[in-house]
């Protein structure tokens, strides 16, 4: 049998920027795949059916939040301010009695994350 030749400078250094280029990209792609699993849906697809139903909320009508993680979930507020659907993340403006830790009485909502009331 032939002996093999032993790896040059060169071929070990290209091996060694392989791997390293490697070793770096794998988190990358990860990355990548996990931010597009939430990613937002397309506008058309968010908006779907209840599209005229979310025009209902007006200036002044009193709503009920449904963000879980807002200081004020489930408590009635008054809406201050209305943008359409899908020009803004947050179109609507909600006034509340209360103020939170901050000394904050309003905050933005989407309009699925509203419950008109009475």
């Amino acid at each position: 049998m032939k002996d093999r030749q032993p790896a040059t400078r060169s071929t070990q250094l290209y091996t060694w920027h392989v791997a390293t280029m490697m070793k770096s990209l794998l988190p990358l792609l990860l990355l990548a795949a996990s931010a597009m699993a939430f990613a937002p849906a397309n506008q058309a697809a968010r908006q779907g059916a209840t599209s005229t139903q979310l025009y209902e909320i007006k200036r002044g009508s009193t709503v009920r939040i449904k963000r879980p993680e807002s200081y004020w979930y489930n408590m009635k507020g008054t809406v201050a301010a209305a943008d359409k659907p899908g020009a803004v993340r947050y179109p609507v403006t909600v006034r509340f009695d209360l103020v939170n830790y901050a000394g904050v009485n309003t905050n933005n909502y989407a309009h699925d994350e509203l419950e008109e009331v009475e």
